[in-house]
């Protein structure tokens, strides 16, 4: 399990955009999705990239009147690129303001909120991001803004961060849920107060790969596949669009079970059959020695 401290108003620790070269090998690998805009020398655009998260961000939290934790913020978290060969992505994490804090998180101003990363599976550090018109690398916190009371999420921080999952967690023919338990990080809210230090676990159900890679993925569960699997046939037979088949009128695999039984059965009836045949012809020739021994005393009785 890889950890990462705090992140802060002041990080001390970068990295340098990540350029999404586009090698024919590497689109293979990678995945872009289509709404991740690159400039021309194959980085991100991180205007184009902002723009639509956070629009993507406001939109799902917009629906949350009270957040899970006591802060009163939520985490929205996106991934805009993943390269399934190396391991290697990149992580836009934003902390937005949604309800008002209670409990221990009362009178804590944001500006002292940090929050906590902890992958289980790889390892990331805050990167810079390269300006996408100057070429200038703003800093990591692109936004922090006051404790306001709005109708709409308020974005307070946000982050951009660059991981690698770890070389003995990458096997070919990972499914998508596996790779999203590998970039899923487990994040907490935590602040210094004069009574102590505060902490809170984040739920990332909230938001969670609303644009970029995952974001048209629907991970299910075995019953809910099932379920999905059943709502598709009926769907299908109320469009007609398949026939309905009677269940238990037509054999849609190969006998195998049915062929060994019938064997089985043949066989016993052969036995049980030449069995009561022979006890049929033992009876038989029973009445006729009873017969003929009856009639034999009768004529010596005779003479």
């Amino acid at each position: 399990m890889h950890s990462m401290q705090a992140l802060s108003s002041a990080p001390t620790m970068f990295s340098q955009s990540l350029m999404l070269h586009s090698s024919a090998s590497q689109k293979k690998a990678q995945l872009i999705p289509s709404d991740v805009k690159l400039l021309p020398n194959g980085s991100l655009d991180f205007t184009a990239w902002n723009n639509l998260t956070d629009a993507a961000c406001k939109q799902r939290l917009s629906t949350i009147s009270r957040t899970s934790n006591p802060s009163g913020d939520c985490i929205c978290y996106n991934l805009p690129m993943l390269d399934v060969t190396t391991g290697m992505f990149e992580a836009d994490l934003r902390l937005y303001r949604i309800s008002a804090p209670r409990d221990d998180f009362v009178g804590v101003p944001p500006s002292e909120i940090q929050v906590g990363v902890v992958y289980s599976g790889a390892s990331v550090t805050p990167m810079k991001p390269a300006n996408s018109t100057s070429g200038s690398s703003p800093s990591v916190n692109v936004t922090k803004r006051a404790d306001t009371e709005t109708s709409s999420p308020t974005l307070l921080q946000s982050y951009m961060l660059v991981g690698q999952i770890d070389k003995d967690k990458m096997q070919k023919n990972l499914s998508i849920a596996d790779l999203e338990a590998l970039v899923l990080p487990t994040l907490t809210l935590s602040a210094d107060t004069p009574n102590g230090r505060i902490s809170s676990n984040v739920s990332l159900n909230e938001a969670v790969f609303l644009v970029g890679v995952f974001s048209t993925d629907v991970v299910l569960s075995d019953f809910a596949a099932a379920q999905l699997a059943v709502t598709q046939q009926h769907d299908a037979l109320k469009n007609g669009t398949v026939a309905f088949i009677l269940p238990g009128v037509n054999i849609l695999i190969f006998p195998v079970g049915l062929i060994v039984t019938s064997v089985w059965l043949a066989i016993g009836l052969a036995a049980y059959g030449l069995g009561t045949y022979e006890r049929i012809q033992h009876v038989a020739a029973y009445k006729r020695r009873t017969v003929h021994a009856s009639r034999d005393a009768a004529a010596y009785r005779t003479f």
